[in-house]
């Protein structure tokens, strides 16, 4: 597997590190994935537009997809970062857990999908 290599703040445009500084001020921070978005002029930019965009879910729900998702998809790095947001948004690891349980039942009910040719 080829490894991604995420630029530091000194190798990003002046406008990514402007969002680099709000990432460190908001999350303590940057997360390598949104690093990696910084090589482009405007991806990093355009990411955090859609993901920060109006929507009815509140934070706690975002997180509660995102880790489901991430569990789905058996990412290790995306389960921690997730976990880690989903405890700075008042999470607590028994409803951790519990999305676990949540997730179970998504993967359970995706799994007829699986060999969809719509999927591939």
């Amino acid at each position: 597997m080829a490894t991604l290599n995420a630029p530091t703040r000194g190798e990003v445009s002046e406008n990514n590190q402007a969002i680099f500084d709000n990432l460190e001020k908001g999350l303590g921070f940057v997360p390598n994935i949104y690093a990696y978005f910084a090589k482009n002029e405007t991806a990093l930019a355009d990411i955090l537009a859609f993901q920060n965009r109006k929507t009815t879910l509140s934070a706690k729900e975002k997180e509660v997809i995102k880790l489901a998702t991430s569990q789905i998809n058996g990412c290790r790095y995306c389960q921690s970062a997730h976990t880690a947001l989903g405890k700075m948004n008042g999470f607590t690891m028994n409803k951790l857990l519990k999305s676990e349980r949540v997730q179970q039942r998504l993967t359970q009910n995706l799994m007829p999908w699986q060999n969809s040719p719509f999927l591939s």
